[in-house]
């Protein structure tokens, strides 16, 4: 049943709700039925549109399952700020514009993801080239919305065939585990989007949050505690 039809709006936390539950569905699919593909821009195009299928006939209108993001306009920064729960401070982040040389760059970092390479790779080694790889293609944030799951989806895959487990799910059973995701991500995106910020606003927000947030462990370093032999 679609609840948009009962015609009582829903409420911001209804609604989170409810997409919550189709997307995880859908994840759960995944998992059951894999994207089979060469984990270039296609494939990860491909889990992003499986993972938010249902969406625009749920009555998300700006839901767009597997298509790109529109290329900022010049002189504008996509920008995103969370709240960390566990800490009580907003951590802001900055990524690509999205315009050409973004997803040329997208396709070179893709490249990279080759599976005799991967393969041959000491646990060490292959830590720090999922980590690499996963920060390269989150700066470019290829979607509008959806990136962190589409990406831990594909990362996983990655890593389940080039016989790695990359247990993503061990940072989600309480807010300090998000955090620490949460903080090892933007700190590794931000490295890589300061020099590219066109807005003086922007570089501000940014960079209190890289002097609030330094110190902590960067992406590639956490995933120490989640990668491991299959």
């Amino acid at each position: 049943m679609n609840p948009y039809k009962s015609g009582k709006p829903l409420t911001s936390e209804q609604l989170q709700a409810l997409e919550a539950t189709y997307t995880w569905q859908r994840i759960v699919a995944l998992r059951l039925n894999p994207v089979v593909g060469n984990f270039d821009a296609a494939h990860l195009k491909e889990i992003n549109r499986r993972i938010f299928q249902d969406l625009p006939s749920l009555g998300f209108v700006d839901a767009m399952p597997g298509v790109f993001r529109p290329t900022v306009a010049p002189g504008k920064d996509w920008i995103k700020s969370r709240h960390l729960e566990s800490i009580g401070i907003t951590s802001n982040v900055a990524y690509s514009s999205m315009d050409k040389a973004a997803q040329v760059r997208l396709n070179e970092v893709l490249e990279g993801a080759n599976l005799t390479e991967l393969s041959s790779l000491e646990t060490n080694q292959f830590t720090q080239a999922i980590g690499r790889l996963y920060v390269e293609v989150d700066y470019i944030h290829p979607f509008a919305d959806g990136n962190s799951r589409t990406l831990r989806e594909f990362t996983r895959q990655l890593a389940e065939a080039s016989g790695y487990i990359l247990d993503w799910g061990q940072f989600g059973s309480s807010s300090v585990g998000r955090d620490v995701l949460y903080i090892a991500r933007d700190l590794s995106v931000n490295q890589l989007a300061l020099p590219n910020i066109q807005n003086l606003a922007t570089k501000r927000d940014v960079m209190l949050s890289v002097d609030q947030l330094g110190g902590n462990r960067d992406l590639p370093d956490l995933l120490r505690d989640a990668v491991r032999l299959l």
